[in-house]
This record gives structure tokens, C-alpha cells and sequence, in this order.
């Protein structure tokens, strides 16, 4: 009788534990923070409450883009919005490309942490010197 007690008992821990691997890999999916080359940019536009500055020396660009990127940023929270909410010290920062178009970005703090959200792509958390390095251009 326990014998087959503790078959039964291994079996269903068994399940239990494909079911949570099976769990685990179905939400598993990774965002990469996709940045532009500096080559293709026209200018960098930061904007913070009321202040908005325009940025086009390419040295200054590439000092935010090398913050921004300092090591490859990978995610599994996901943005699903055009720009987050609940957040104080937000930057928007946009990126003009030479050719056409534009693309954004924000960095913000939340809950005492910081962040950068690219919409409907990924939120990935930063150092609060890498926030203060990005809100510098602001001012």
C-alpha cells in the first residue's frame, strides 16, 4: 500500500514539475533594447517636463547612445503602451533619422528604481548614474 502511495506521489510531482518548466519557457520571451546607429541620425531630441533640447553634435549623440547601450540590454517585462505611466523624472527622448522617420524612447524612475521603455517592445532596468548621465542633457 505505500508502495503504490509513493508511485502515485512521485507521478504527480512529476507533472507537476514538466508543467512548471512548460510554464516557464511559454513566458520566456526576451526583448532586446534596439538602438539606431549613429550614422543614421540626424539629431537627438530629450525632453523633460518643460524642457526640450535638441541635440545634433555626434559626439554628444554617441555619448547617449553608448549610455543608453552601455551593455547589451535584454528583458522579459514588456512594453504595451506608447509612453509608460506611474513614473516621475521622465525623459522622452526621440532619435530623427537622417533619412526619414523618428523613433523614442523614455527613461524614468519608478518606485525608487530607473528604467528605460521603448513602446511595445521591452522595459529595462539602469543604474541611477545611467539616468542621471541621460537627464544631464536635458538642462
Amino acid at each position: 500500500m505505500q508502495r503504490k502511495f509513493f508511485i502515485i506521489l512521485i507521478i504527480i510531482l512529476l507533472m507537476l514539475m514538466i508543467l512548471g518548466i512548460f510554464y516557464y519557457f511559454m513566458n520566456s520571451r526576451t526583448y532586446n533594447l534596439k538602438l539606431p546607429q549613429l550614422e543614421k541620425l540626424e539629431s537627438i531630441s530629450l525632453e523633460q517636463d518643460t524642457n526640450k533640447k535638441v541635440i545634433n553634435d555626434n559626439e554628444k549623440m554617441k555619448d547617449i547612445i553608448n549610455i543608453l547601450n552601455e551593455r547589451e540590454r535584454t528583458s522579459k517585462e514588456e512594453s504595451i503602451q506608447d509612453s509608460p505611466v506611474n513614473t516621475s523624472n521622465k525623459v522622452k527622448i526621440d532619435f530623427k533619422f537622417k533619412e526619414t522617420g523618428a523613433s523614442t524612447l523614455f527613461v524614468y524612475e519608478r518606485n525608487n528604481k530607473y528604467y528605460i521603455e521603448q513602446p511595445y517592445n521591452g522595459i529595462y532596468k539602469i543604474s541611477m548614474d545611467e539616468y542621471n548621465s541621460i537627464e544631464k542633457y536635458t538642462k
